[in-house]
């Protein structure tokens, strides 16, 4: 009786094992393959096909001949046409079984497959778009601290913030940082500066953006620096991986210093290239800025900057920063040097 019974739940076990990769969804493709799975989607001529062998498939859609499930989902086709129905394979392509009816196309005439539920693509880039247009403010807090003792003592601190308000028409930021550093008793970076930088669209490409900054250098002996400047900018590049921009503008140029020089004032140009772009897993941010002066256009200021963001496994608000920034200046006052390069590595502590 026992041998009887187990061969019965033995035989029952064998029958489900063979049975359910037909109850599975099935795509066949064109060189006679054929995969088990639950079909999760169809987009952008992928299919994403769970299995439980391989995990989650992404399959080109040029290589399916056709496709059938087990349950009803949604099929949207080149034409315009969505249907909510069971999929069943045909020598043509494929079959959708819907409750008022049948509806037969080809594999390569369907656009997107999406599961009850969930929403279909262009619900999705709907609701993307939307959410992307809605301003919203980010915050960024930034430091670095390096120090040494024994043959020599030295140390070196900075710390910075931004918040920035952004939506698909404009953006707004404001913008502060520290500096201190000494080596051997001796003061070898001590500056600060806030600013505020702003910018709209007035057509699909092109902006107008008006911004000022303070500063003070004791090191390059600025007792304080005033730096405004208003004009028009145009994107090269504007998606999801890169924003690209360059400016052109008119700037005023305000500076006093700790030497006794007379003070400095002057119009002049306000030339910009700005560049961040995503790299994989990281992000590489670039600007340069020119500005010369009306009264000497020998006399300018060049500043470059370079930074890549690595984010950080233990969190996604932390991230490391890593760059190079070059500040020129062809005629510095009381005979400082012109080029002032630093590298800095920064931990950044980023939120919405």
């Amino acid at each position: 009786m026992n041998t009887s019974l187990s061969s019965r739940l033995l035989s029952a076990l064998l029958a489900l094992t063979l049975v359910s990769p037909v109850l599975a969804d099935r795509i066949e493709l064109t060189d006679g393959s054929v995969l088990h799975g639950k079909l999760l989607s169809a987009e952008g001529g992928k299919f994403k096909l769970e299995t439980s062998f391989a995990g989650t498939l992404d399959i080109d859609q040029g290589k399916i001949k056709s496709f059938s499930t087990d349950d009803p989902i949604h099929v949207g086709l080149k034409a315009g046409t969505q249907v909510l129905g069971t999929v069943a394979a045909t020598d043509a392509g494929i079959a959708v079984v819907a409750a008022d009816g049948q509806m037969a196309s080809s594999a390569a005439n369907v656009v997107a497959v999406w599961r009850p539920g969930a929403d279909s693509p262009e619900v999705r880039a709907a609701k993307e778009a939307v959410a992307k247009a809605r301003r919203g403010w980010a915050y960024e807090a930034s430091a670095a601290i390096t120090g040494r003792t024994g043959g020599s003592e030295k140390f070196a601190g900075s710390v910075g913030v931004k918040a920035t308000l952004e939506g698909a028409q404009d953006k707004l930021q404001f913008y502060g940082a520290v500096n201190r550093a000494q080596e051997n008793g001796n003061q070898t970076a001590n500056d600060w500066k806030a600013g505020v930088d702003y910018s709209s669209f007035f057509s699909s490409k092109a902006v107008w953006y008006a911004r000022t900054e303070l500063a003070k250098d004791k090191i390059k002996a600025i007792d304080l620096r005033s730096n405004s400047a208003f004009g028009l900018g145009w994107k090269l590049a504007k998606t999801d991986t890169r924003d690209t921009e360059i400016r052109f503008g008119l700037g005023y140029l305000y500076e006093t210093y700790t030497t006794g020089a007379p003070d400095f004032e002057s119009a002049g140009l306000d030339v910009a290239f700005l560049n961040s772009m995503t790299l994989g897993w990281a992000k590489m941010n670039n600007a340069i800025t020119w500005t010369p002066s009306f009264e000497d256009f020998a006399n300018y200021r060049l500043v470059h900057e370079t930074s890549f963001d690595l984010p950080i496994k233990t969190g996604e608000f932390w991230k490391l920063r890593m760059g190079v920034n070059n500040d020129y200046q062809s005629q510095p006052a009381g005979g400082i040097e012109k080029l002032d390069t630093t590298y800095f590595t920064a931990l950044i502590l980023s939120w919405k």
